[in-house]
């Protein structure tokens, strides 16, 4: 009998039995077993460094679920696999397939370890952006829940907290790229910290969620796309054409600290 997992949600904030929430989704070919890191070495200060460091990485086996963990109790699981996820699923693996017939191509192309590519599609950007934020909240643990509430379990509510956030979504074609980044915290030399963002890395996409509060760098976070304003898109299926910086391999760092000039290995 499997262990029974209770908590705060990360979403509504009730203190309930959890369940699995998969990251991304299960049907975003997200459903084997996957390793997690033993013991996580964060940060590390220059590529000499992570290539030292990276030896000493231990692994054990996660979920045979996939990627993801118990954050979630079943009322909003359901609720956001119901009203989000069937939206995100068809670009995400439709990208997903179009990275795999123009892989070689891609990389042939690129230039500094990324290409920009021109992207036509047809969903409910509304409805993916509001998924982005469901995973991003799971990432995080919930420490955002109380911005973001009622902005996802209101399927009509287009108040997306932009004063506050926004989020940057880039293309990962490496397709053996599985890896979430959670919550990071920022750490001043005045003895303070602050949390600074959530983030997710995985093929064929990754999301950033940077926070602005307390965070100068949050500002000058632009290289990827800002899909922070599809909270004000209409809620209905429609064409976009917009530019995805993808990058060639993955990035050991997370996107958010690394910036504009994320390392290439």
């Amino acid at each position: 009998m499997g262990k029974t997992h209770f908590g705060v949600c990360c979403v509504c904030g009730k203190e309930r039995k959890l369940t699995f929430e998969h990251i991304p989704p299960k049907k975003a070919n997200n459903n084997t077993q996957v390793k997690n890191i033993l013991h996580p070495l964060e940060f590390f200060e220059s590529e000499k460094a992570f290539n030292e460091k990276i030896k000493e990485i231990e692994f054990k086996l996660g979920s045979q679920k996939g990627m993801g963990d118990y954050t979630l109790c079943s009322s909003c699981n359901s609720f956001l696999g119901g009203n989000y996820v069937n939206e995100f699923i068809p670009f995400y693996n439709g990208l997903a397939l179009f990275f795999k017939k123009n892989y070689q191509a891609i990389i042939d192309n690129s230039e500094n370890g990324y290409l920009d590519i021109r992207i036509q599609a047809n969903t409910n950007f509304f409805r993916f952006q509001k998924q982005v934020v469901a995973m991003l909240m799971s990432t995080s643990k919930g420490i955002y829940k109380d911005y973001f509430k009622d902005y996802l379990l209101d399927e009509s509510n287009s108040n997306f907290p932009s004063k506050n956030f926004k989020i940057i979504m880039n293309g990962y074609l490496d397709f053996k790229l599985s890896r979430q980044n959670g919550m990071m915290v920022g750490v001043d030399f005045s003895g303070g910290s602050a949390s600074i963002g959530s983030e997710i890395q995985v093929f064929p996409l990754g999301f950033t969620l940077v926070k602005l509060e307390k965070s100068d760098k949050g500002e000058n976070i632009d290289i990827g796309l800002d899909i922070t304003n599809w909270s004000k898109l209409d809620d209905c299926p429609q064409k976009l054409e917009f530019s995805l910086r993808t990058y060639i391999k993955a990035q050991p760092f997370p996107y958010y600290i690394t910036g504009v000039t994320p390392p290439r290995f």
